[in-house]
């Protein structure tokens, strides 16, 4: 077993790049599964244990007023653990950027929906003085505690004292209305007892903690709100919200769903190269070692010992890969996105998690590497030693269809020995053909991704907001003060809101806009052209539609978040946009449906230069566009991250199936020398093959990538829609990378083909 031992160690030694090749493919592949496995799993063990801890509500109960009675009645219910009352209303803090902040006011020290105190007192409902208020605010403003801290409504100014900066589990990703990403010095959110405010408390929110999930199907004959109905009457309540439909839990669900997609999918190409590589390596150097493994039969080295000296070469080199990949990957991977996703998701805590999947994958990286070095020596180790002892009769081609074609006749002599050599070797020139296709799958999908964010960018804050700035208005704004601002710049106003859209068994959280036929908001089609709405009908976003199963003619009702009364309208038409999902319609048609129409923002190309009595916020299109950027911060490093790994796996693959066609063909290529042929045209030789191979490969990529970042987009949210294009330039740069490395892997194999020693090629099999 020594003498074995060393045998193994002068292999890896004279085989070094071809081994080298299985432990990177297998480490990439444990290494990239686990990397991102370990961020996404660490986000959703984080946000798990912090909904757990701090016991976040299981749903809301919003109205105008709610009594004791009323909180009575519902605790009564049987789904209802616990429930209690508070306050919640929008106000102002006290600076000149008028933040917005939603202030919470409660009856009594909860237990449901508990806030996370990262530095301060715990909340008090006895305390008159003071206000706990969150942290990423609180970062903004350099707010610490003991500061004052003021906020404005309704001519009511509240002054208060710092006594606790905190996360809640409620607030896990909010953002300002008509946004789509976070600016914490202009949005947060605070809480106060009912004893700290001198004004009358009319509580409007019920928090539930329920002893199981909260069914919120409109069919489903256990939905709460059914049992809710009976139980306070519809009409004393205007809408019920349950968790998995808050806003913040939502959107983190879908981004580390789309984290573990990408995790599941892409690690799975790095797994079967890396097979695929052992397999084509460990054929050939058994192959190579036919002559060796007769010695040792005839030495008295029984079967089992050969088979299992075989075997140690993929379990060591899977192992020491596997092993490397399942410290490392979770420990690096997951800092690089951490800094992004935190900078859009509030939780008190970050870090990596290990799972029982880090391990099965990497266990099966090294079984199956094993059962395929076995396939690999089996046939031999059932030869006799004086037939193993001797060279394998070289593979018999014979005469195919396409030999026979007048194709064949045009062909020269490199297209020829090329085929017949491919045809001679087809498992090798599969892996090739493999190994470049999957390379070039990653590439031009993580293009594809990259030209898909770039185009919702240019989709949305280009072609659909013509507006240069965006003024969103109080709630309390007079009619004149809006004439005032219209008068002062040219613009037109719009109504945004909430909506709660049901149609059959689905319901949905989505937008309303209201608008006239605007300049400064167009509407388009799913490829990007300008369309016009029937203005007496409703307008619904197509991947809405798709969502609710919708079709044109179908009615769906709905209602305004905050208001009770549900309406039915008729679809009339259909449109496309990348974000905020909902619904469009004209004042004339809102009117028509009970509602008033209430500007919520006016839309402007001028120059504001001046604040205006009335306008909560101010946002320009530049810093909207700067804040997407900042939010797909994370998909672009996931698309830099794909990218060069595929690169790292099509140059492995292709010198490591390179080494091993050169070593296959060796004798080929003296003899070749012998009749004349120079070393440019035995590298020329080469490098038609690999261009072959390199071209079905790329061709095969293109209706795959397609077709996997069409599954990929499917798993970004039912509020986002990413158009699934391959753009002419990503084809071309996958193309350069693709055919770059092939010749560039052809031109490192030049100087082995100048010292081909043709006499020890020759005489190698005698």
């Amino acid at each position: 077993m020594k003498m074995l031992f060393k045998k193994m160690l002068r292999d890896l030694k004279d085989h070094k790049i071809q081994f080298l090749s299985i432990f990177l493919m297998a480490f990439i592949g444990v290494f990239v599964f686990t990397g991102i496995t370990a961020e996404s799993a660490g986000i959703e063990q984080v946000s798990s244990n912090y909904y757990h801890d701090t016991n976040l509500a299981d749903g809301w109960i919003y109205g105008d007023g709610f009594s004791k009675d009323t909180l009575k009645d519902v605790k009564n219910m049987s789904e209802v653990k616990d429930a209690y009352r508070e306050m919640i209303i929008p106000t102002v803090a006290n600076y000149s950027t008028d933040p917005d902040i939603t202030l919470h006011i409660l009856e009594e020290n909860q237990t449901i929906s508990k806030f996370y105190v990262f530095k301060g007192e715990d909340f008090n409902a006895s305390d008159k003085d003071g206000i706990w208020i969150d942290k990423r605010f609180a970062d903004a403003k350099d707010l610490d505690i003991g500061d004052n801290y003021t906020l404005k409504f309704n001519g009511i100014t509240l002054k208060k004292e710092i006594r606790g900066i905190i996360y809640s589990p409620e607030y896990v990703y909010y953002i300002q209305d008509g946004t789509i990403f976070p600016d914490f010095s202009k949005v947060g959110f605070a809480y106060v007892s009912e004893k700290a405010v001198d004004f009358p408390v009319i509580y409007n929110t019920i928090t539930i903690d329920a002893y199981d999930d909260l069914d919120d199907t409109p069919s489903s004959d256990k939905a709460f709100t059914k049992r809710l109905d009976k139980t306070i009457g519809s009409k004393n309540y205007t809408q019920f919200l349950a968790r998995e439909n808050n806003v913040g839990v939502m959107t983190l669900n879908e981004e580390i769903e789309q984290h573990r997609v990408f995790s599941g999918i892409f690690p799975i190409i790095f797994v079967l190269v890396a097979l695929l590589t052992l397999l084509t390596t460990m054929s050939r150097v058994i192959a190579s070692q036919r002559t060796q493994i007769g010695t040792l039969k005839a030495m008295g080295y029984n079967n089992r010992s050969i088979v299992f000296h075989y075997l140690s070469y993929g379990f060591f080199l899977s192992l020491c890969g596997s092993i490397l990949g399942l410290i490392i990957g979770p420990l690096t991977l997951p800092y690089l996105f951490y800094p992004s996703m935190s900078a859009y998701y509030s939780l008190p805590a970050w870090g990596p998690v290990w799972e029982l999947s880090f391990f099965v994958v990497a266990a099966l990286m090294v079984i199956l590497s094993v059962a395929i070095a076995y396939i690999s020596v089996r046939s031999i180790n059932k030869e006799n030693p004086a037939d193993s002892i001797k060279p394998k009769a070289p593979k018999l081609v014979t005469s195919g269809f396409v030999e026979k074609t007048k194709f064949w006749k045009r062909l020269g002599f490199n297209g020829r020995w090329n085929y017949r050599d491919a045809k001679r070797n087809k498992v090798r020139a599969l892996m090739t053909i493999f190994g470049v296709f999957a390379s070039a799958l990653l590439i031009l999908s993580a293009l594809g991704m990259y030209d898909a964010m770039v185009d919702v960018k240019e989709w949305q804050y280009e072609d659909i907001y013509q507006y240069d700035y965006k003024l969103t208005l109080e709630d309390n704004i007079t009619d004149s003060q809006i004439d005032n601002i219209l008068d002062d710049i040219d613009g037109e106003t719009i109504m945004e809101s909430g909506i709660e859209v049901k149609f059959k068994d689905k319901k949905k959280v989505a937008a309303l806009t209201v608008l006239n036929d605007s300049d400064y908001y167009k509407t388009t089609d799913i490829d990007r052209n300008y369309i016009e709405l029937d203005p007496d009908g409703v307008a619904i976003s197509s991947k809405l539609a798709e969502v609710l199963d919708l079709k044109r003619g179908d009615k769906i009702k709905w209602h305004i978040a905050g208001n009770s009364k549900w309406v039915e309208s008729e679809i009339t038409d259909f449109y496309s946009v990348p974000v905020s999902q909902g619904i469009i319609m004209s004042p004339d048609t809102l009117e028509d449906t009970g509602y008033n129409y209430t500007a919520t923002a006016i839309l402007t190309t001028d120059d504001v230069d001046k604040n205006y009595t009335g306008v909560n916020t101010l946002n320009s299109k530049e810093e909207l566009t700067v804040g997407y950027d900042d939010m797909t911060e994370v998909m672009y490093l996931m698309v830099f991250i794909l990218i060069f790994f595929a690169i790292v796996l099509s140059v492995v693959v292709l010198y490591n199936l390179g080494l091993l066609s050169f070593t296959e063909i060796q004798r080929e290529l003296a003899t070749l020398k012998v009749l004349g042929f120079d070393s440019s045209s035995l590298r020329r030789l080469l490098l038609t093959q690999n261009l072959w191979f390199s071209a079905i490969g790329f061709i095969l990529a293109i209706p795959g990538s397609y077709y996997l970042m069409q599954f990929m987009w499917e798993t970004a949210g039912e509020d986002y829609f990413f158009p699934n294009n391959i753009y002419p330039l990503s084809l071309l740069i996958t193309f350069v990378i693709t055919f770059g490395l092939s010749i560039l892997v052809n031109l490192m194999f030049s100087r082995k083909i100048k010292k081909v020693d043709m006499v020890e090629s020759l005489k190698s099999n005698e």
